[in-house]
């Protein structure tokens, strides 16, 4: 009866399921209907071919214990059937599960037993010993043998391990990338306190460029100075080196008309001009503006004696 009501109900399901749905649109259907998504992992041929691999390890695996297991057994018969000794059936009463283990994994010869075992070589009077080889060492040496295969397969045959020279690549590739994050983030954190002078081309190209845009209006192109200073020789008002240049640009000087950059600059754009602007020292334009402010010389010992009595003053002064 409890057959019949379930074969029932089965039909019942399965007309049911033919009934057409009203209602639904076609577009509904289809967003309701979600497919199944396969791990991308089924796609890939490497995927198949570890699965391959690592089945043959495990058959092989598998065949060399049943192997070992089958000599080992067979080498116990034959010692059991030829030492029937008292020793040797003393030496297996009283042994636990873990000594038993223990002894399984050495194939250890009593003491007793070891006339069974020895050789006829004689060396004054030191007697040879035919032990056979542990089982724990035949079975880490097979373990040795598998790891090798997966070894060179893994990383000299298809290539997906990597080795140490890809590695130590990778490695400086990564570590590039987070220099120049690195370096990314310290450049919106610049400021008069922490500022170094670049020396690279293209920061300087861009320095230049900024300079080009912003600067020349006041300081002509050459740097040789307009309504601002010339920024060629060794004078400043405001002091000269990367610090000074860099907090005078980012502040500005409203009571002489330069106004403050730092809302139209970042602080990576003020260190490129004020280190482009180091580089126009010495440079000597054709109708450089006069001297203004004082001598600076950044933490250098100068030579006063071919100095005016003034400016050597004013060089000591500051």
């Amino acid at each position: 009866m409890k057959t019949d009501k379930r074969i029932f109900r089965m039909i019942l399901i399965i007309a049911m399921s033919q009934v057409p749905v009203t209602g639904i649109k076609a577009q509904q259907l289809a967003e309701v209907a979600v497919p199944i998504k396969l791990p991308s992992v089924l796609f890939e041929p490497s995927f198949y071919i570890w699965l391959m691999l690592g089945c043959i390890i495990t058959a092989v695996m598998l065949t060399l214990l049943k192997v070992v297991r089958v000599l080992s057994d067979q080498l116990a018969i034959k010692i059991d059937v030829s030492t029937t000794s008292e020793a040797q059936q003393v030496s297996r009463v009283g042994l636990n599960r873990w000594q038993r283990f223990l002894k399984s994994m050495t194939r250890s010869v009593p003491i007793e037993l070891e006339r069974d075992v020895m050789l006829d070589h004689d060396y004054d009077g030191i007697r040879e010993l035919d032990n056979e080889l542990p089982p724990w060492w035949k079975y880490g040496f097979g373990l040795t043998v598998l790891f090798a295969v997966f070894y060179l397969f893994n990383f000299h045959v298809s290539g997906t391990g990597k080795l140490q020279l890809q590695e130590y690549q990778d490695q400086l590739a990564e570590a590039e990338i987070q220099k120049a994050e690195l370096l990314k983030n310290v450049a919106y954190n610049v400021n008069a306190s922490n500022v170094i002078a670049l020396t690279d081309q293209i920061s300087l190209a861009e320095g230049q460029s900024v300079f080009q845009k912003n600067c020349v209006a006041c300081h002509k192109a050459d740097g040789g100075g307009n309504v601002g200073p010339n920024l060629t020789d060794d004078y400043w008002i405001h002091g000269g080196g990367i610090k000074n240049i860099f907090n005078t640009i980012t502040q500005g000087v409203p009571a002489k008309g330069m106004i403050s950059w730092k809302t139209q600059l970042p602080p990576r754009q003020i260190q490129e001009v004020a280190s482009f602007i180091l580089t126009l020292h010495g440079t000597n334009p054709l109708d450089a503006k006069e001297p203004q402010g004082d001598m600076w010389k950044d933490d250098a010992v100068v030579d006063t004696s071919s100095l005016s009595p003034r400016d050597a003053a004013k060089m000591i002064k500051s």
